[in-house]
């Protein structure tokens, strides 16, 4: 039987996840919640799906497998919770929230309702990222080095710009970088940070320039930079080195290069991002198997917390451990 979803939030990140659905055999929308009430209308018309204003009301109403959560940073209320206490399988879009303790509350609310979840670090489900663990395999990895540039995104008073609605570009954007970088070196241990503000001293309320670097729990060491002063979406990498390899990761390309054993690498993904990570979720509701998903909830909030330090240590400017 075809999954079947509700969504919260269907502005934005959401119209991707819709569009897919709509075009999907094994799944189907048949309710959408937003506080506008044009926008959720506009978005369930294609389906002849309910629509909502107030998520509780949805949840009450039941009637769906799955919820996608689809909201601004903050906007994390009790959606997450609901789905647990409904037990109804989660696919979120990061951010998590504004703060660990939420994510915290809402990992422990998922894992003790024992639900399928899913984080939207689409990143993972690249072809370029799969090819090059596969190449990778079990090699001793010794430096990653990662970046996130581009531009400034929405117009002036949009909330993105605001860093106690979005929480600034290193938790709602350089996410995706420091999330990949995790998923090759693992978790980190300690973080470093410095930032500067030098050209958007007027347009945003947070560091519009950032360089971090981490120590990983088993000794790798990481770096990630990123700034919104470039053009939007002008640069999305990441180079991995180690035993026997130097590979670099164009993230927004889907592509790999660099050499193996001296052997070149040259390979372009065509899979793209977001179609395989929703792929990826309706296959494990379907089948009660999570293990092909690359982002669950539990790893994610990981990463939500290694920006969290991140962030903390620009503040401070010590070493900041995660999770503390």
């Amino acid at each position: 039987m075809p999954v079947e979803f509700a969504f919260i939030g269907a502005g934005g990140i959401a119209t991707q996840h819709l569009d897919h659905i709509e075009d999907h055999d094994e799944a189907t929308v048949v309710a959408v919640c937003d506080i506008d009430e044009d926008v959720a209308a506009e978005a369930a018309e294609p389906f002849d799906a309910e629509t909502y204003t107030d998520h509780e009301a949805l949840y009450e109403a039941g009637g769906f497998d799955a919820v996608v959560i689809a909201v601004p940073p903050f906007a994390h209320e009790d959606q997450e919770k609901l789905a647990a206490e409904h037990g109804v399988d989660l696919f979120v879009e990061k951010p998590l929230a504004l703060d660990a303790e939420t994510a915290r509350e809402n990992e422990e609310a998922i894992e003790n309702a024992d639900i399928i979840s899913q984080v939207g670090h689409m990143a993972r489900y690249a072809d370029s990222v799969q090819r090059a663990h596969e190449l990778i395999d079990d090699r001793t990895l010794a430096m990653v080095d990662g970046h996130w540039w581009s531009g400034l995104p929405g117009d002036s008073d949009h909330w993105w710009r605001r860093k106690e609605l979005s929480g600034g570009q290193i938790i709602e954007q350089a996410t995706h970088t420091y999330d990949i970088v995790r998923y090759f070196a693992g978790d980190v241990d300690t973080v470093r940070a410095a930032g500067a503000q030098k050209v958007h001293t007027d347009a945003i309320d947070f560091d519009d320039a950032t360089s971090a670097t981490m120590t990983h729990e088993d000794g790798t060491v990481s770096t990630v930079t990123a700034t919104s002063t470039g053009d939007q979406d002008s640069a999305h990498e990441v180079q991995l080195i180690g035993d026997g390899f130097s590979l670099h990761i164009d993230l927004w390309g889907d592509t790999l290069s660099g050499a193996v054993d001296g052997e070149e690498v040259d390979f372009e993904g065509e899979s793209g991002t977001y179609a395989p990570e929703m792929d990826a979720f309706i296959e494990a509701v379907q089948t009660r198997d999570d293990s092909g998903l690359h982002s669950p909830y539990k790893d994610a909030r990981k990463t939500f917390e290694t920006t969290l330090a991140v962030d903390r240590a620009l503040d401070s400017g010590e070493p900041e451990e995660v999770g503390e």
